[in-house]
């Protein structure tokens, strides 16, 4: 029954415009919880950003918008113990729709007390900010690409002060020795061909720069790629060293990847080709791989599961205090065999390009071995090649 006098009539009416003003905002949503977080009403909004209607979710606790991990957390717990003790709490985070899809939230707790003020509940105000979380991940991304880049183009410049010069000084070098006696073929026989050994150096490290420099990650040079054909190939074309070295290569059920053909091929090709060249016996490689989960990777809207390959061999091996500058171009580990000292640094670009990572470990004398970390999808199982 509504109240009879002008006063009460019209408070009665500011309190149902009210009523109805949080009702039909759909850009926040505004609960109300009881004291121990069971939801007691539902506006438009609420029904909008996380999918439930007001009878699916009514009675249920807030607790239901929180990923498993902050549950077990007690994250929920902590924000309305904050509210009850200040009167307020925020938190931004990722939390779960009725789909199981997630969304990035804004969320202000805010106690409710009676007239003696104790907590009678709390209303929570939630913001769906996925568009902005988006947009500055994106903007992180793209900061760390930029810095990425700058680095590169710093061990270019080293590569261009450094690396590519030495052979010309050499060469230069040899030039003026041979024209000092230049009618001495014993001389000539000598410094011949090291001007030839160096000139042939510096057009190896000037492909491999430009190899290193080519690497892109262009979505469309993307297809399915299976890896099993892959490490196929490439023991083609290593087969007149396998058969030298009396080598043995072993590959397990490896999986079909979304991946750039020619790149990971290139992949594949410098580590079975450095498991074959840095050892001092009879190589044995094995190549294998299993489904894992990405325990550093948070954001529930990137793919958690990742296929880790793994190349092991039982070469001579390097100090693991030493695995970082593995993967840096032009620092080489071993002064024992040949090479510019790039393959390692192209391998983890190639893998990068793939949303990847790579990862080695190592012991003096006893071998390596290399962990690749690829996104797996739903569409490339790993299958029986």
């Amino acid at each position: 029954m509504e109240p009879k006098n002008t006063s009460e009539n019209t408070a009665f009416l500011t309190q149902q415009r009210y009523l109805k003003m949080i009702e039909e905002v759909q850009d926040y949503a505004i609960i109300l919880l009881d004291k121990d977080g069971n939801i007691q009403n539902w506006n438009r909004g609420a029904e909008k950003i996380k999918g439930y209607t007001e009878k699916e979710i009514t009675g249920k606790n807030f607790r239901i918008f929180y990923l498993p991990e902050d549950r077990e957390a007690q994250l929920p717990q902590r924000l309305i113990t904050e509210a009850a003790t200040t009167g307020r709490a925020a938190h931004e985070g990722w939390r779960m729709r009725k789909d199981g899809t997630a969304f990035w939230g804004n969320v202000v707790i805010t106690a409710l007390h009676d007239e003696n003020k104790n907590i009678i509940g709390f209303t929570k105000v939630t913001r769906d900010l996925t568009e902005r979380k988006i947009a500055e991940d994106q903007k992180e991304r793209d900061a760390k690409s930029i810095a990425m880049q700058n680095r590169q183009l710093e061990e270019f410049a080293y590569i261009t002060s450094h690396d590519l010069q030495e052979p010309i000084r050499k060469i230069q070098t040899f030039i003026n020795l041979i024209k000092r006696d230049i009618g001495n073929r014993e001389n000539l026989e000598l410094y011949l061909p090291k001007i030839s050994a160096s000139a042939s150096r510096m057009v190896t490290l000037i492909k491999d720069v430009l190899n290193f420099s080519r690497l892109s990650e262009l979505p469309e040079q993307f297809s399915a790629v299976a890896l099993n054909e892959v490490i196929h190939d490439v023991i083609i074309d290593f087969e007149v060293l396998i058969a030298e070295k009396n080598a043995t290569i072993t590959a397990g059920t490896l999986p079909v990847v979304q991946g750039i053909p020619v790149q990971l091929a290139q992949l594949f090709s410098n580590l079975l080709g450095n498991a074959l060249k840095f050892t001092t016996g009879k190589p044995v490689i094995t190549v294998n791989s299993s489904l894992v989960n990405d325990s550093n990777n948070h954001s529930p809207l990137e793919n958690l599961q990742y296929y880790s390959i793994s190349v092991k061999d039982n070469g001579i091996g390097f100090d693991q205090q030493y695995a970082d500058q593995a993967f840096q171009p032009f620092r080489r580990l071993t002064t024992e065999f040949s090479g510019t000292g790039i393959g390692l640094a192209l391998c983890k670009r190639i893998v990068e390009n793939h949303k990847g990572s790579i990862s080695v470990v190592s012991t003096p004398g006893q071998g390596t071995e290399f962990t690749i970390l690829l996104p797996a999808t739903p569409a490339n199982p790993i299958k029986n090649i």
